[in-house]
């Protein structure tokens, strides 16, 4: 089954199941716009509300074949691989009080998917594309400049973003270093100015997202850590000595 009938299998499916309409979100909709075309088997899809695990659990039963799996994590969301390709369905997570948050910033219409996206890390990370791959929305009208400036940007205030989530301070290094993106001054003043956050991650993940980072551009890996801060914390994990030469000083 090739991408575009997947998509289009989901897509039917949600409307003959009176879901509400599932769009592409993420990394698929942000390369488009970068013109990275090189990898489309992962795609994150989302409903922008709670029918978006009723459509992973409908999908999966009805894609039953040997090369098909489906997995449901810690977080919610699901996974389902279907041959060489991974979905993975939203687990519809809204930073608490967001509604109310956005209302008193002056954005109208706060439905169920503008909670969603304003929850998610990084504006690059926050567009829509439809279900025919031919469409991207920017509903923020935030994602679209950001990723012309190359600016890693968080959807709210750093405080919310990171502080509610701070693994998403081991992503703002993954992405600026993945895609070649400036940490957004906001953001890399935030975690500065908050470097005990660090210790509240997973070291497997904290580990997992900067290795990855030394790996796509170990130089501009190095100049995050140190603009933020961060080599007591990084300088602890002894599997990124071989990542970087570095200097006493830089410790």
């Amino acid at each position: 089954m090739e991408l575009i009938e997947l998509l289009e299998f989901i897509s039917l499916l949600a409307d003959k199941k009176g879901m509400s309409k599932p769009y592409i979100v993420g990394g698929v909709p942000r390369d488009r716009l970068l013109k990275r075309f090189n990898d489309f088997s992962d795609v994150d899809l989302t409903t922008g509300d709670e029918s978006v695990h009723v459509l992973a659990r409908e999908a999966a039963a009805r894609l039953k074949s040997p090369t098909t799996s489906y997995i449901v994590m810690p977080d919610g969301h699901a996974k389902i691989y279907v041959g060489n390709f991974k979905l993975d369905f939203s687990s519809n997570f809204k930073v608490p009080g967001i509604k109310e948050r956005l209302e008193k910033a002056g954005i109208k219409n706060v439905d169920s998917m503008t909670e969603e996206l304003y929850s998610r890390d990084f504006t690059c990370n926050a567009m829509l594309m439809s279900m025919d791959l031919k469409t991207v929305y920017d509903p923020m009208g935030k994602s679209v400049n950001d990723i012309k400036k190359g600016v890693i940007n968080t959807c709210l205030d750093p405080s919310l973003t990171l502080g509610y989530d701070n693994k998403r301070i081991a992503r703002a290094i993954y992405f600026s270093s993945k895609l070649g993106f400036e940490i957004g001054d906001n953001v890399a003043k935030w975690i500065s100015e908050n470097k005990q956050a660090i210790t509240r991650i997973k070291n497997r993940y904290f580990e997992e997202k900067v290795g990855k980072a030394f790996e796509y551009d170990p130089e501009k890996t190095v100049d995050n850590i140190e603009k933020m801060g961060l080599w007591s914390f990084v300088s602890s994990m002894p599997e990124f000595f071989g990542h970087v030469k570095r200097s006493p000083e830089r410790i």
